[in-house]
């Protein structure tokens, strides 16, 4: 009789069994096997990325919205006190190089699969924390902006003292490095860190207007048709993220009772900690809401159905040219029922965001890539070119000249396989007289013999790059411009 009993209160345990550490274990497994974490510790450069991230010494102030990436240059107040830091952790350069030569950054998810100092800074990637597994810790990525902070430091550092040879090989491997870590497999880190691939090609274009002088057309011809394009964004190299898809799986199995119908317990735990999680206010009333809303709900197979359906929608318009008629369709998660469906569409995170990301870097990298071709025309024939096409072939790849936001003018949909690229290229003129250009931070000015590249940005109309609230300017690089006059510090 008691044998009985224990086997039906096991039974039972299993039918209502919460989000445990088995199952934790096994998305855990699933993460470290993907492209991002896979492989020897020979091809990967977690490890040695932030023990040199970690010896770095205390920054000259705490990291803010006036101390960051994007706000350290040679012409700032505390300039000396700056340099002299980036200096005496030179240690953090040989790690930038040595990063970008392995194929992936490859830190494990899971705070148990880094070394004990690893979790004592927080640089750990944390799924399941405080033992809900739909709560993500990416505590590393701090410290990845303080490793980029020191970076640009340190680049402007040997640009001022010219040693521009170094400048130029930790440079690219800060690109490469940053660019490896947008290879990560969650929506919020793709999101942490395609932004911050921005702003260091940004701070690039700031480089090369700066110290144009200091590079040679040659030097200028490897970043534009070697080094830039290698940071390629296509849906081959950059992948859609995949960790929330395998996360979501695990949760919406656990909604369901062993025969696959849904578990208003569960849906009532779980679902109100979820909701809760992104909204703390909806808390009081959610567990009555989603426990009602099991009676309606559609089963196990059904529901990982629709979640698979939905990253299936996805991965097809990840691997869509722009502007594809299929893209302004409703996405399958847009569609999905809010009532049988209603766990599943508040489990599985939105990526559209993400969409905006890519094209936005894309652009920003191709944009890179033409400024230094025109820094080595520039340098080399002492004038702008009169048209982009003046550089193909000697300094520029044909592909980089591509504007993600400015579609190709067809007739038909189907014209756009008589192009051989799917977008249009960069709007790009030589200034004949002087230009003043409106910026957030006031007003700036193109000098008569500089030139103007831009791109038409998201709203897809020429500007004429007079306003860079309406157009992306790409060069010259209004960061510049407006530190030159003084308009920013």
């Amino acid at each position: 009789m008691l044998l009985r009993f224990l086997i039906v209160l096991g039974l039972l345990a299993m039918v209502h069994r919460p989000a445990l550490a088995s199952d934790r274990a096994g998305v855990l497994l699933k993460l470290n096997s993907t492209a991002a974490t896979e492989g020897t510790e020979d091809v990967k450069s977690w490890r040695i990325f932030f023990d040199a991230a970690m010896a770095i010494t205390p920054l000259p102030e705490p990291m803010s919205d006036s101390f960051n990436m994007n706000t350290i240059w040679p012409g700032m107040e505390s300039w000396e006190s700056v340099a002299s830091w980036a200096e005496e952790n030179e240690h953090m350069g040989g790690a930038f190089i040595e990063s970008a030569k392995r194929a992936l950054i490859g830190l494990p998810y899971g705070s148990e699969n880094v070394p004990p100092q690893f979790r004592t800074n927080d640089i750990v990637a944390e799924i399941g924390v405080d033992g809900y597994l739909h709560s993500f810790h990416f505590g590393y990525i701090p410290e990845v902006q303080k490793a980029c902070l020191w970076a640009t430091a340190e680049l402007y550092r040997l640009f001022e003292v010219g040693e521009t040879d170094r400048a130029i090989n930790l440079l690219m491997s800060e690109l490469i490095v940053l660019r490896k870590f947008c290879d990560r497999d969650f929506l919020k880190e793709q999101l942490a860190f395609m932004p911050m691939l921005g702003d260091a090609l940004a701070n690039a274009r700031d480089m090369f207007y700066e110290y144009r002088s200091k590079l040679t057309p040659t030097q200028f011809r490897s970043f534009a048709k070697d080094g830039i394009p290698y940071l390629r964004t296509d849906p081959t190299r950059l992948l859609m993220p995949e960790g929330d898809r395998v996360v979501g799986e695990e949760l919406v199995s656990e909604l369901f009772t062993m025969t696959g119908e849904p578990d208003p317990a569960k849906f009532r735990e779980i679902l109100t900690d979820i909701q809760a999680s992104q909204e703390p206010l909806t808390r009081f009333g959610a567990a009555k809401y989603w426990e009602r809303i099991a009676t309606n709900h559609r089963g196990r197979e059904d529901s990982i159905g629709r979640l698979n359906k939905i990253y299936d929608d996805w991965w097809r318009r990840w691997k869509m040219r722009p502007f594809h008629p299929q893209l302004s369709v409703d996405t399958e998660l847009q569609k999905s029922n809010p009532v049988k469906y209603a766990a599943v569409n508040l489990i599985i995170r939105d990526i559209q965001s993400l969409f905006f990301e890519r094209d936005l870097l894309t652009t920003q990298i191709n944009g890179t890539a033409v400024s230094a071709a025109l820094c080595g025309y520039i340098n080399h024939y002492k004038v702008y070119p009169r048209s982009l096409k003046m550089l193909y072939a000697q300094l520029l790849n044909r592909a980089s000249n591509q504007d993600r936001f400015r579609p190709l003018k067809l007739r038909t949909d189907a014209d756009w396989t008589l192009y051989s690229y799917p977008v249009d290229n960069f709007l790009y003129r030589r200034i004949t007289k002087d230009t003043r250009i409106v910026t957030q931070s006031g007003d700036v000015f193109v000098k008569d013999g500089q030139c103007l590249l831009y791109s038409v940005s998201v709203n897809n109309e020429d500007d004429r790059g007079l306003n860079g609230g309406e157009d992306m300017i790409i060069w010259p690089p209004l960061k510049s411009l407006e530190r030159n006059t003084g308009l920013i510090d």
